[in-house]
């Protein structure tokens, strides 16, 4: 009797537990090329379990082909009106070899460092307060040596960019507090090198300011510790047949950037970007001209139909700033892009995108590659997704995989 009992408790807890688990497991399998064959890419489960209250505890991991590559817990709740988050993440078992950057006058400047595994990464724990219009948040995040791979508030790609000089190299903390009234936010920082608390910086950010004309605009002012950091302008102008022009200029001690966005909301909606900066002699404070890296052209005719065009004068430029460092293969230097959508299955919505990219010699009409990515739906919580990819090679890249929510 005491037995099933028991097992009536275990029943009744675990059907609990149960209602209050949901997730979301995402993989991409390799099929193509042959050999290797099939094999395991990419796949990533979401577990959430609601505490309640309105509290909820996440677990994310991640495996490659390489096996465990990422463990994080994430924590959701609030105190009244107060919203809290926070994360912790680890690294499982990898022990390689990376290149650690140093601030400018620091020595050495880089330093090579062997990761021990498994070991804890970061964590950040953040708590935001809103009322009558205004946003009040305080965040800290903290990294152990050598994680931190962020330069000036700005991922670097996965480069290990540790703030402090060594031998502080235990761990770094970083205190933010924002106050935000809109279209004004003030964002204040503080860190610790295992030193004492310091103060960083000082933002001053407008965002969506209205002038006249229904002329917008967007401010940013960054002072650091040392002075002057950088301040970055964008202005949007009206005009008509729904033309505008979108214009940014950022400034920092060393360097100027330009960017000019024309836009067209006529058939659909037309954009064109132009990558570039400005040339600008700091000895004689002369500007010497515009550089052009790259444009895109964009033509959006409908949700997620589209015709896209991008050419890179200057490859490498133009990869750095789309943050993508796989853009091009080989010689490659433009695509063509065309997007698709539709109805499928359990009210869901089918994507199906279409790339044609191009070198400047060596095959009918410098075609070097055509890509295609399609995501289908064919549950309500389940969506096929696939990738095809040929080259003039005759290289052929099959790629499957899945979403699957519960």
């Amino acid at each position: 009797m005491k037995h099933a009992a028991f097992c009536l408790a275990l029943c009744a807890f675990s059907l609990t537990a149960a209602c209050q688990l949901s997730g979301r497991w995402e993989s991409s399998l390799a099929i193509l090329p042959a050999p290797p064959g099939p094999s395991l890419e990419e796949t990533t489960l979401s577990l959430t379990y609601a505490i309640g209250g309105g509290w909820s505890v996440t677990s994310t991991t991640e495996f490659t082909s390489l096996g465990l590559t990422s463990q994080s817990f994430g924590l959701l709740g609030r105190f009244g009106p107060v919203i809290v988050a926070g994360e912790l993440d680890f690294n499982p078992q990898s022990t390689d070899t990376v290149i650690v950057t140093y601030p400018n006058g620091c020595s050495p400047q880089t330093e090579a460092v062997t990761l021990t595994a498994p070991a804890y990464k970061s964590a950040w724990l953040s708590s935001t307060l809103q009322f009558a219009g205004l946003e009040v948040s305080a965040e800290m995040q903290h990294w152990t040596f050598p994680y931190h791979t962020e330069d000036n508030g700005e991922d670097s790609e996965g480069e290990y960019m540790w703030p402090c000089c060594p031998p502080q190299t235990g761990s770094y903390t970083l205190i933010t507090l924002q106050t935000t009234a809109p279209p004004v936010t003030l964002a204040v920082r503080f860190e610790d090198c295992c030193s004492g608390i310091a103060f960083k910086d000082v933002t001053i950010t407008l965002s969506d300011a209205s002038l006249c004309c229904g002329i917008t605009y967007d401010a940013e002012v960054v002072f650091t510790k040392l002075g002057f950091g950088y301040t970055e302008f964008t202005l949007e102008i009206p005009f008509c047949c729904g033309i505008a022009i979108e214009a940014s200029a950022k400034f920092t001690v060393s360097a100027k950037a330009v960017n000019l966005t024309p836009k067209w909301n006529g058939l659909g909606q037309a954009c064109v970007e132009v990558y570039g900066d400005v040339l600008w002699d700091d000895v004689t404070s002369t500007w010497l001209g515009i550089a052009i890296y790259g444009y895109k052209i964009r033509c959006e005719f409908a949700q997620c139909r589209f015709v896209e065009l991008l050419t890179a004068l200057d490859v490498a430029e133009v990869e750095e700033a789309l943050d993508d460092e796989d853009l091009f293969q080989g010689d490659e230097f433009e695509y063509v892009k065309l997007g698709f959508c539709g109805p499928g299955c359990c009210g869901g919505t089918y994507t199906l995108t279409v790339s044609v990219y191009f070198q400047p010699a060596g095959s009918l009409f410098g075609l070097s590659r055509l890509k295609m990515d399609m995501a289908i739906p064919v549950l309500a919580n389940f969506i096929l997704t696939a990738s095809v990819a040929v080259d003039v090679s005759e290289t052929t890249g099959f790629k499957m995989g899945w979403i699957f929510t519960f």
